[in-house]
């Protein structure tokens, strides 16, 4: 029983939606099973953890019914009855925190009942609140075209050959909520193709930016701010696209939600990053400031922490930057609010890399090897450190025993994607080289180079290329001697 939809469901509740919960199915309205409420009473008190031991069948059954045998089918209508309010009640709290479409809802009704008074003063009062509305994202937009639908319809029946504005209204925010949502997920879509490989059919986006190239939608922030996401996608080596982005973002910033304006700078980021791979170093200090920004603004938290991914690009361009007393700071400074399922081994990988970029290779060696990672990312980035410290150690037999492991654990982990799978394969070949050409093994340093800047799939391709460099400048002086 602890492993069923209804108690995986009651522990995703707080205490308070507990009590209202209780509330909610002790009313008559929504409940008249008493045995659903025994149930309830039995399970509550053994919430979130709900514990095998409290709430397995036997348990709960002998409870509910004590003169009684087990019977499992018994107990699964009532476990039922009470899923199902519970999705109501769930369904009924989202319903209660959308007040517009509360009041679209209540319109509906009083136009249908024709309740011309109540019709006029609540349509008045809906339109107050969408005014008072602090944001302008896609919902403002699809809630706006609700309520002068509700106008317009209500037009219709009391003054059929008038004029209405609601309808105009109606008809521009709907164009304004499919137009922002639209372009909402066409970055979406531009993005994940562009970070993952992923394809997909983007319909109509060639004639949505014909449309907009004609229209001036400036004032719709929505609209405005995905189009430009989208244009730094589809010609990411015009920066004056990133540009304006930021210029608008800096007008529009508390016009979004935290959540969207935190999945909109990503866009920003990933533009960034992007650029920086392909060798426009010149935007590191560009990549630095947002982040930080982000960071003091609390904008790059989710529900209050820092996932473990957002920190490793934080760090990576923080330490790529060379800021390392930073790194230290944000890394002890904000711990406590890393992921609380990732914290540790996030925090340890982390410090680990600092080391390594303060060439305290020991050091970073010992953190390396006192925890480990279970995020996939996080994982592959840990091999790739070990490897760099052994290389730069010169501890050649563990380095070497760990080009084999990581090498079956790329070829055989399905949950790999292609292209990581292909980017740590060329690392580890290349890096074999590195240590094998340290070792004293004759291989032409210029091939390897070449090699390396024509394929350029491979992670860490600059500190490659540096390390050729540098086994080039001690060959030399080794035949000057």
């Amino acid at each position: 029983m602890h492993k069923s939809k209804l108690i995986a469901t009651l522990r995703t509740l707080t205490g308070k939606e507990i009590k209202r919960f209780e509330s909610y199915i002790n009313s008559p309205f929504f409940n008249k099973t008493e045995k659903v409420i025994e149930l309830f009473n039995v399970i509550k008190k053994h919430h979130p953890a709900f514990a095998e031991h409290y709430v397995s069948k036997e348990v709960i059954f002998s409870k509910l019914f004590p003169k009684e045998k087990l019977d499992e089918q018994k107990l699964r209508y009532i476990m039922s009855d009470l899923s199902r309010l519970l999705e109501d009640y769930l369904c009924y709290e989202e319903y209660d925190r959308n007040a517009i479409y509360k009041k679209h809802l209540l319109l509906d009704t009083f136009d249908a009942r024709g309740l011309d008074k109540y019709f006029l003063s609540t349509l008045d009062e809906a339109k107050l609140q969408q005014n008072a509305q602090p944001y302008r994202d896609v919902n403002y937009y699809f809630n706006q075209h609700l309520v002068e639908a509700n106008a317009y319809e209500h037009s219709l029946a009391s003054k059929p050959r008038a004029i209405s504005s609601s309808l105009q209204e109606a008809v521009d925010n709907l164009d304004y909520y499919y137009l922002s949502n639209r372009l909402r997920y066409a970055c979406a879509m531009l993005g994940r193709e562009t970070m993952i490989q992923e394809k997909y059919n983007n319909l109509f986006l060639d004639q949505i930016f014909e449309f907009l190239s004609k229209s001036n939608l400036d004032h719709v922030p929505s609209v405005s701010i995905y189009l430009q996401i989208a244009r730094t996608y589809m010609e990411p080596g015009n920066e004056k696209h990133y540009q304006k982005l930021m210029t608008l973002l800096d007008g529009f910033f508390q016009q979004f939600p935290k959540e969207e304006i935190r999945d909109i700078y990503t866009h920003a980021i990933n533009y960034l990053l992007r650029n920086l791979n392909a060798g426009r170093e010149e935007l590191l200090p560009e990549l630095i400031a947002l982040y930080k920004t982000l960071i003091s603004k609390e904008i790059i938290f989710d529900n209050g922490y820092l996932k473990p991914f957002g920190v490793l690009n934080i760090v990576t361009a923080a330490l790529r930057g060379g800021e390392l007393e930073w790194t230290e700071k944000f890394l002890q400074y904000y711990k406590e609010k890393f992921d609380p399922e990732f914290r540790e081994s996030t925090y340890v990988y982390n410090m680990a890399n600092l080391y390594y970029h303060k060439k305290e290779f020991s050091k970073a060696l010992r953190l390396m090897q006192t925890v480990e990672i279970d995020d996939i990312y996080y994982h592959l980035g840990a091999k790739v450190l070990l490897l760099k410290t052994y290389y730069e150690l010169e501890e050649s037999e563990p380095f070497f025993s760990l080009v084999d492991a990581f090498t079956n654990y790329l070829k055989r982990n399905k949950l790999i994607s292609d292209r990581q799978r292909i980017i740590h394969l060329n690392f580890v070949k290349y890096i074999k080289k590195l240590m094998q050409m340290r070792l004293g093994s004759k291989v032409a340093v210029a091939a390897v180079r070449s090699d390396i800047q024509e394929n350029k799939t491979t992670v860490n391709m600059p500190w490659l290329l540096e390390k050729l460099d540098q086994i080039e400048q001690n060959s030399h002086s080794k035949e000057k001697k």
